[in-house]
């Protein structure tokens, strides 16, 4: 009988452990799932700054080389390969800022793959 008893309280001692894993094993799987949350979330945000760092480069060099398409204007008809030349200028930046862009969100990629 005292063995008996003996059983009875490892029984009941097993069935608390077993509520605790049970409790810690939910609480695991609630942070597996707001982590893959948290790192799309973190995905975006790195993404949507990296365009805005993009644009804050493109109009610092543009302030500091300003670009006003209506100053050229007397130029069009004037000397039309300076006017070529600032278009193409432009459409450089404009390329270089795409292909940065580009490389960025790469190399996120790849960080998350390793």
């Amino acid at each position: 009988e005292i063995q008996y008893r003996e059983k009875l309280e490892d029984i009941r001692v097993l069935k608390g452990q077993i509520g605790q894993l049970k409790a810690e094993l939910h609480i695991s799987q609630q942070q597996v799932v707001n982590i893959s949350d948290l790192k799309k979330e973190v995905y975006h945000l790195q993404r949507e700054l990296l365009q805005e760092r993009t644009k804050v480069k493109a109009l610092s060099e543009e302030l500091e080389n300003p670009m006003n398409v209506h100053r050229w204007r007397k130029l069009e008809g004037s000397d039309p390969a300076t006017y070529e030349l600032i278009q193409k200028v432009r459409t450089l930046q404009k390329r270089l800022i795409a292909k940065t862009e580009e490389v960025v969100q790469k190399d996120v990629v790849i960080s998350e793959k390793e």
